[in-house]
């Protein structure tokens, strides 16, 4: 049987032994596994053997700055101490601390740089598209992003750069000036004449040496200007900064801060997006409720704090097990939101089952006790003459077919109303 702890962000925790225990147990309970790390040295235990998330180091251990100083640059050190002098601080940055926590120990300032660490550990790879119609320009720019760990998109022509912007999610737009029938600098105007794409860094990369043409290209949404030839370290820095600050940016506007997800009005938008874009190109979209099964229950027995774990973990188990094109949201509560693109309701309701039987294998523990937990799922396609609203009237209608008929099952909201998957 799978633990939950094997889904978790890893923290690895350095303490005294009278006060390891229970500052192992307040990482616990913050839904994060954690392991004890060595006598002072890091790649000697367990930890140096595993994917550490985060590094929490007591001053109580002795040379805990050496021990900071002596982990992996990469990953992030929250030093928990009592002294928070100038020079203290001063000492603790040349170790490379990350974070200085000051006793007594707040739990949510911990939870919320534990969160944030997590999250920039398990952010996937920068998004660019390059829009330039000289494809072995294009080529060499892209190769140097794609090296420094980013997914890289070239569209050759300008006409085919907002199709190419709406069918996928970027982070930022790298965009020649000096292009045929349409320049760089329209392109942008097109691209802010829409809200959705008001926000979208675009970085422009140009041979271009007239300093009223430069400036124009910022006036009308470009948010720097590169002059070609580039250092390749430069170009990689300067898109690095401007995409990992729109992502950062972009997360707070549109995500849930319990569980990272997209928040209620973001996943409609993207609802009516994916929706239009099904219809345009007649391509499959399927729409998931899910909802937590007797979930008011668990906050009753094992507290809030419990239940917000079970929220947080069944987040976690939908967006590993789902294509990164798939679209998750918190709903409101304990209820979730799918999109499936490219994907009919019959398949996404078999990868949803697969989802919900991994879920009731998953252990959460509430004060040394373990329980499982179920949810149940309502699957609708969205078809051409149907609206948002009504995919998700049916998608719900298919989640309370599921609950009336005992919970812990899909239910298709087809014609058929085939039931695909139930409780043993």
């Amino acid at each position: 049987m799978l633990d939950e702890k094997d889904t978790l962000p890893l923290v690895c925790v350095f303490e005294r032994d009278e006060g390891i225990e229970e500052l192992l147990s307040v990482v616990r309970q913050m839904n994060f596994n954690a392991i004890r790390g060595g006598k002072g040295d890091f790649g000697a235990g367990s930890c140096g053997r595993n994917n550490v998330t985060t590094v929490l180091v007591s001053d109580n251990v002795e040379r805990s700055f050496e021990l900071c100083a002596s982990i992996p640059t990469h990953i992030p050190k929250i030093l928990v101490a009592s002294n928070t002098s100038f020079d203290f601080r001063l000492a603790a940055a040349r170790a490379d601390i990350t974070a200085i926590l000051q006793r007594p120990l707040q739990i949510g300032e911990l939870g919320d740089w534990l969160k944030q660490f997590a999250a920039e550990r398990s952010v996937l790879a920068a998004s660019i598209l390059i829009v330039d119609d000289d494809h072995i320009t294009a080529e060499l720019h892209a190769e140097i992003l794609r090296s420094a760990g980013m997914s890289v998109y070239i569209v050759s022509d300008p006409v085919e750069a907002l199709t190419a912007i709406e069918a996928t999610s970027h982070d930022l737009v790298l965009m020649d000036v000096q292009m045929p029938g349409v320049d760089g600098i329209e392109l942008a105007r097109m691209m802010r004449q829409s809200r959705q794409h008001m926000a979208m860094p675009i970085v422009f990369l140009s041979a271009e040496q007239d300093l009223d043409r430069q400036l124009a290209a910022r006036r009308f949404g470009g948010d720097i200007f590169i002059n070609k030839p580039v250092d390749p370290k430069h170009l990689v820095s300067l898109v690095r900064l401007r995409a990992d600050r729109s992502r950062t940016l972009r997360s707070m506007i549109e995500r849930d801060s319990l569980t990272g997800l997209y928040n209620h009005g973001q996943f409609k938008d993207r609802l009516i997006h994916e929706f239009e874009r099904s219809r345009r190109t007649g391509s499959p979209l399927s729409i998931v409720m899910i909802d937590i099964d007797n979930f008011k229950s668990v906050n009753d027995r094992y507290g809030h704090p419990v239940g917000d774990r079970v929220i947080r973990g069944v987040a976690t188990l939908l967006t590993n097990r789902l294509r990164r094109t798939d679209v998750v949201g918190r709903y409101g509560g304990e209820e979730f939101g799918i999109l499936m693109m490219d994907t009919p309701p019959c398949a996404a309701g078999k990868v949803v089952d697969n989802i919900r039987t991994m879920l009731g294998d998953f252990l959460f523990d509430a004060s040394g006790q373990s329980f499982a937990a179920t949810f149940s799922a309502g699957v609708a396609g969205a078809a051409a003459s149907d609206s948002p609203e009504n995919c998700i009237a049916r998608a719900d209608s298919a989640l309370y077919l599921a609950k009336r008929e005992g919970r812990n099952r899909v239910r298709l909201a087809a014609a058929d109303m085939e039931m695909i998957g139930s409780a043993e």
